[in-house]
């Protein structure tokens, strides 16, 4: 199936995974720019990423091994047995599992964080804060490992060994 379609799903598993990958970085950033904020409640940039939701677009992560699958098998199988897509299936597990066991729980903590600073009253504020902090540096750290698996898993692809 090297025709059209074989090429539309390809571009729908490098669009999914830039979308997702590309989320969680930008999640990460934001983390880091609102860790070093002075007043976390008082800055809107904050505000406006920390509020309460779900991460939909980083989420798309989940689709890449299912459109990668599609493309291993759809195509005209000569790589299924090749080591490098299942090597870079193995690295997705591994970002995914960062991105649902630290960097999602840790965005959930932060927004959850930030709602309460900003009702808080100004002397509970502090241990607010650095509660804020702690979940956004966890964020932080879990969207780089995700984005070095990210850049792995694509120079995996590219190269094919």
């Amino acid at each position: 199936m090297r025709g059209p379609a074989y090429d539309l799903l390809l571009v729908a598993h490098v669009a999914v995974a830039l979308l997702g990958f590309g989320a969680i970085a930008v999640a990460g950033l934001a983390a880091s720019s609102s860790r070093r904020s002075a007043h976390p409640s008082a800055d809107a940039a904050t505000r406006r990423f920390f509020k309460h939701g779900r991460d939909w677009p980083g989420r798309t992560i989940l689709l890449v091994p299912v459109l990668g699958i599609a493309l291993l098998y759809g195509g005209d199988r000569s790589d299924v047995g090749a080591a490098w897509p299942w090597i870079s299936l193995g690295i997705w597990v591994v970002a995914t599992g960062i991105a649902s066991g630290v960097c999602w729980p840790a965005e959930r903590a932060a927004q959850e964080t930030l709602e309460r600073l900003i009702a808080a009253p100004a002397n509970e504020s502090a241990s607010l804060v650095a509660e804020f902090r702690a979940s956004c540096r966890r964020m932080e750290l879990a969207a780089g490992a995700i984005s070095v698996c990210f850049v792995a898993a694509v120079a995996m692809m590219i190269i094919q060994p």
